[in-house]
């Protein structure tokens, strides 16, 4: 009768921990949304929509769905074999003079930086940053910053004081780089761009997808290729980096490559596991780094903005772009 009872039971679970194969899609083109960050209502990270699109969800459980390019959405999964992502739109504040006839591009990004251990919330920071680039050799001068910084009190995520040598603090102010995701993907020798699927050495490892509607370019990649991890040892502590992807949309036009110019907004993401050969540690670590162009200019003067614009931009854009209600209730339960 027991072996009845637990078979019985062990069927229910099995049921109900059955994960189903999900394609998330663009509810315009249909098209597969890659590398989405999908949370479950306790914002654990569950994982990243793959190149397809697909990602396995738990009937009956709540997830947020997030993604640069697309409106977050939550839902509770009840089977359905396509979920469909709404694009985002959000108008860029900035003039249309051409860069050769300006000295410098400036701009402001509202950024945001997350850290998750052991899917509790760590570290997070977000913020307006602004950026002063030299339209001639691309050389990048940060501008001024605001910050709002947030930092967990909680002791059983705590980790020793050797470790932050290895890596403990993950979050970080965003950075632009001279040259875009595109631009490095194309001089890369074994990276070629077919039919919307981003090749290495005859691997698929990432899309890049053309929203004609509303002339962008959205481009995702592996950026751990052509590794499948990256190990760090030191004072006995091992981190793997397991997962490592990058997302960027540009502004988008046929008669040039996108570059530092077009961006619109980027996001990368990570999954860490930190363990020590003799203690009994085991962290699991997802970061999460995303930033928004949200107001540009050319211009023949670098004259940087002051604090209290900056805290007004800050207000305005964090509106704009809210943090999932998830990631609110934490920050609102450790104030």
């Amino acid at each position: 009768m027991k072996k009845i009872i637990f078979t019985i039971l062990f069927v229910f679970i099995a049921i109900e921990m059955y994960a189903w194969q999900v394609k998330l899609a663009d509810s315009i083109t249909k098209s597969p949304v890659g590398f989405a960050t999908v949370y479950d209502a306790k914002g654990t990270v569950i994982g990243r929509s793959d190149m397809g699109g697909y990602i396995n969800l738990q009937e009956g459980v709540e997830y947020h769905i997030s993604h640069i390019g697309y409106v977050p959405k939550r839902i509770v999964y009840n089977e359905d074999s396509i979920i469909l992502l709404s694009p985002s739109s959000y108008k860029l504040s900035g003039v249309t003079a051409t860069a050769k006839r300006k000295k410098y591009y400036h701009c402001k990004v509202y950024f945001r930086s997350i850290e998750h251990v052991d899917s509790c919330l760590k570290y997070y920071m977000d913020g307006i940053r602004e950026f002063y680039i030299n339209t001639k050799n691309k050389k990048v001068h940060c501008g001024n910053v605001v910050t709002n910084n947030f930092m967990s009190k909680r002791k059983d995520i705590a980790q020793k004081k050797r470790n932050m040598m290895i890596g403990d603090k993950y979050i970080a102010l965003p950075f632009l780089d001279k040259s875009t995701l595109y631009e490095e993907t194309m001089r890369d020798k074994k990276r070629n761009i077919k039919s919307g699927i981003v090749y290495a050495d005859s691997i698929s490892i990432g899309s890049c997808e053309f929203l004609t509607d509303k002339n962008e370019m959205l481009l995702s990649i592996d950026a751990l290729w052509p590794k499948n991890a990256l190990v760090t040892n030191l004072f006995g502590y091992e981190q793997v980096l397991s997962k490592y992807n990058k997302t960027e949309l540009y502004r988008y036009n046929d008669l040039d490559a996108p570059s530092v110019f077009n961006l619109k907004s980027s996001n990368s993401y990570r999954h860490l596991t930190l363990t020590h050969k003799k203690e009994n540690i085991v962290r699991d670590i997802d970061v999460e780094d995303i930033f928004y162009v949200v107001e540009y200019e050319y211009t023949d003067t670098k004259e940087l903005s002051s604090s209290t614009l900056l805290k007004e931009n800050y207000k305005k854009y964090s509106e704009m772009f809210p943090i999932t209600e998830r990631i609110r209730e934490q920050l609102v339960q450790e104030e």
